[in-house]
């Protein structure tokens, strides 16, 4: 019998930070949809807020999964990325509306970029739904490009921008949540009919 042998080497632990993570990005966007009138600094401090508590869940996540997960390394830099912005836009709560776009789109960009990388890394050992991933990446990086490209839209229609990439983040993170889970149980399965 052909054995399991890839980065996750066993069950990948903690599987449901990556679900926390996922529904407080969910909850956070559509709490900004639903109330789409509330200030500028509002916006600004749910997003910060979400980012710090994201980026300790990320850490969390990346520390304990060192073993198991080959690019664990994009964990802690997506997690300080995620800590350093929030920080920034907490101490910062009146940013004006020209920089924060550009703010977002480099952490949009950068979320892309990694849920591509994740797609990858998916394809080699779970073959199935890995291009869901690779989508939801590369939308993330035509939002990025989108905003970059005209930021005086993207400062217009902030609350809804803060919306849907904190949606779109949060989708990512459950459905990985429940892809991680299923690619524990069968780690768990195959390594008792090898030690059966």
């Amino acid at each position: 019998m052909k054995t399991i042998n890839n980065p996750f080497g066993y069950a990948v632990k903690n599987w449901w930070l990556s679900l926390l993570l996922g529904i407080l990005y969910i909850l956070a966007g559509l709490c900004v949809l639903w109330t789409p009138i509330v200030s500028y600094m509002t916006i600004s401090i749910l997003f910060s807020i979400s980012l710090i508590i994201g980026g300790i869940f990320e850490l969390i996540f990346a520390f304990n999964n060192k073993n198991a997960l080959s690019g664990w390394g994009w964990n802690i830099a997506g997690g300080v990325l995620d800590l350093i912005i929030g920080i920034y836009l907490i101490a910062n709560p009146g940013l004006s509306m020209a920089v924060l776009p550009y703010v977002l789109t480099f952490w949009l960009l950068f979320r892309g970029i990694s849920i591509i990388g994740y797609s990858f890394d998916l394809r080699k050992y779970v073959k199935s739904n890995w291009g869901w991933y690779l989508f939801f990446g590369i939308l993330a990086i035509l939002c990025a490009i989108g905003i970059f490209w005209q930021p005086v839209i993207g400062a217009a229609s902030i609350v809804y921008i803060v919306a849907f990439i904190l949606l779109f983040v949060g989708i990512f993170r459950v459905v990985l949540a429940f892809e991680l889970k299923s690619l524990q149980k069968k780690i768990k399965n195959h390594q008792e009919i090898i030690t059966g």
